[in-house]
């Protein structure tokens, strides 16, 4: 496969009454998908938006979704997914900087476009998947004005399918460029390591927008598997809907996984179907790890990536997480894994020389699923991409295995009396405390070390603890100089749409109006 579009074709022949999707009472077979996405793509190029130009989407996850991802990887134009969760001064500059011709959105997002419309001059179709929107056009409309029939379109392996954006944690978002043939190789990747087959039933959970929720999604819908959509995740939804549709396989981020094992009735629900949890997004919490694979059996499977990266980088099997065997078996279960077929990765000094086992450095990617560069801005896309290598600037440890270690984002380093300290190590005891659903650390300005570690935590329910409580467990299983000098507790915590924990906004009040965030 040379361009996404050969995919659908292929599905539409192999599998033509075969569902595709199924959306609670809506089944939609193969054939029927790719004819949709057709008329989507020939009705576009009626009304002048063709290969080339961009169109968004802002919608919560449905069938739809995909089709308009086929406008894409059929009709040759490059799609920008919206973030929902994004404020409209955020969703304004999206469509602005990727200069989108189009947009089609659900009827819930339809006001907030709607309140946009002034700003955007370069938008000259607004459709909605719901239809019943004054001044937008019905997608159902939309779709009947075109032909069934292959788009005539030239799409090559080098053209661009989407932009994706980055949640901007430091500064403004920047588009992720990737290419076709970038696309269909990490969708060929996370088939090879997930081992998924024909008979798969994946649940498609992730939002659509996200980088990973669209190609691990992809990864099985190439295989020729039925996808069971949730619009949104909601957890005893998910577990009820795993335990309906049979589901085997899906991907989570951590904090999905939490929220559902923290169910007082989680053990009610089947889930004896699933045979593949892969996670991602963000590291699991070894306590949590240990809890999911209980709860869950020996299906676990960990992938890490960045949207730069295509995004698959490294994978750790199920083989690999292990509680019981040699110290080193165990330890690679706080691992990310080895490289992902077609990528190279190592962990490199400021020098660019590769660190010894134990000795920690920035990891580097190379592959041909990378981003082309960042949407008009060259600048940036020269730091992080040098030599052919991306520079993630995600901070790890790598063992005589070969095994890599996330220690850190790079940014996220606290220097406390001169000592470096890595915030996930404190975490990762936090999250052993009985009574800590969510756990992040920050440093926060200090007159006499510089930075103090400070500790914010959301309990479980019904749970209690204090401040006090919480230093001294800590005092128990690392350096004193790495404990805790405060801790705040919050109903929750800020996350980003990949589950991360977004520590820049919990330090935003204490750094505001500083030089420096160190």
């Amino acid at each position: 496969m040379e361009y996404l579009g050969q995919i659908w074709v292929r599905n539409a022949t192999l599998y033509p009454n075969k569902h595709a999707f199924v959306y609670g009472d809506r089944k939609i077979t193969f054939s029927e998908l790719n004819r949709r996405a057709n008329r989507l793509c020939n009705a576009m190029s009626e009304r002048g938006i063709r290969k080339g130009d961009r169109v968004a989407i802002l919608s919560k996850n449905n069938p739809e979704y995909w089709e308009v991802y086929g406008l894409a990887e059929k009709g040759g134009i490059i799609l920008v997914p919206l973030n929902w969760r994004l404020a409209a001064k955020e969703i304004k500059y999206l469509l602005v900087d990727s200069g989108a011709r189009a947009v089609i959105v659900s009827k819930e997002y339809a006001g907030l476009i709607n309140s946009l419309r002034p700003d955007l001059a370069a938008v000259e179709e607004y459709i909605c998947i719901e239809g019943g929107v004054p001044g937008m056009e019905d997608y159902e409309t939309v779709l009947a004005e075109g032909s069934p029939e292959e788009p005539e379109v030239g799409v090559t392996g080098e053209d661009i399918c989407y932009i994706i954006y980055s949640s901007g944690t430091s500064g403004l978002p920047k588009g992720i460029v990737l290419t076709h043939r970038g696309q269909v190789e990490n969708a060929k990747a996370q088939i090879l390591e997930l081992r998924s087959g024909v008979n798969d039933i994946y649940l498609a959970v992730v939002p659509l927008f996200h980088s990973g929720g669209k190609g691990v999604t992809l990864a099985f819908w190439y295989r020729g598997c039925t996808v069971v959509v949730a619009k949104e995740f909601n957890p005893r939804e998910v577990l009820e809907t795993i335990a309906r549709e049979r589901v085997t396989a899906t991907f989570m981020v951590p904090a999905m996984v939490a929220f559902m094992l923290n169910l007082p009735d989680f053990a009610k629900y089947d889930v004896s179907s699933l045979r593949t949890l892969f996670y991602a997004g963000s590291p699991m919490p070894l306590d949590l790890l240990r809890r999911a694979m209980e709860a869950f059996g020996h299906i676990l499977c960990q992938g890490y990536g960045l949207a730069e990266s295509g995004p698959l980088a490294t994978y750790l099997s199920k083989e690999d997480h292990l509680f019981h065997g040699t110290e080193a078996e165990v330890k690679r279960s706080n691992s990310c894994g080895k490289p992902a077929p077609g990528a190279e990765v190592k962990v490199v000094d400021a020098d660019g020389k590769e660190v010894l086992p134990g000795e920690i450095g920035e990891i580097i990617i190379r592959s041909n699923r990378l981003m082309s560069g960042y949407w008009k801005q060259p600048d940036k896309t020269a730091e992080t991409i040098r030599n052919g290598w991306l520079y993630t600037g995600d901070m790890a440890t790598v063992d005589a295995e070969g095994y890599i270690y996330i220690v850190d984002r790079k940014n996220d380093l606290i220097i406390s009396g001169g000592e470096n300290i890595y915030p996930r190590e404190i975490e990762e005891v936090l999250y052993t405390h009985p009574a800590v659903l969510e756990a992040a650390v920050i440093g926060v300005p200090d007159e006499k070390w510089g930075e103090a570690i400070k500790a914010f935590i959301a309990l479980k329910e019904s749970a209690s603890a204090t401040e006090e409580e919480i230093i001294d467990y800590c005092k128990q299983y690392i350096a004193s100089y790495k404990k805790p000098r405060s801790v705040e507790f919050l109903p929750e915590l800020p996350k980003n749409p990949s589950g991360k924990v977004l520590r820049n906004v919990l330090r935003r009040k204490y750094w505001e109006g500083r030089q420096r965030n160190v």
